[in-house]
């Protein structure tokens, strides 16, 4: 008789902390969601930025005037020529991306 109420009191246990561990999951893969949505909002933009490389572009020659004030040091030659000098880097990287994505 003491055996079978050792393996009850036992069975008690395990299932109470399979309870306790199921709940700990739970509460880990709702933290675990927020963290997924900023994810899945940074994919959207990139994907969005791959198909509309000349809104990188632009926000990129905005950053360089209000940023670097390039007219007061260069005039327009020398933003123009930071323009042509990122659009060259933004291809190059695009090319190395398609390639590692074969």
């Amino acid at each position: 008789m003491n055996k079978v109420r050792d393996v009850t009191r036992r069975k008690e246990f395990l299932v109470a902390h399979a309870q306790a561990q199921r709940e700990r999951v739970a509460e880990e893969i709702r933290s675990l969601r927020e963290a997924t949505v900023w994810v899945d909002r940074g994919r959207k933009g990139a994907s969005y930025l791959r198909a509309h490389p000349l809104v990188l572009v632009g926000a990129g020659l905005v950053v360089l005037v209000v940023f670097r004030r390039p007219l007061v040091r260069g005039g327009w030659v020398r933003l123009i020529q930071r323009g042509f000098v990122a659009w060259r880097g933004f291809r190059a990287l695009r090319a190395v991306a398609v390639r590692l994505a074969r």
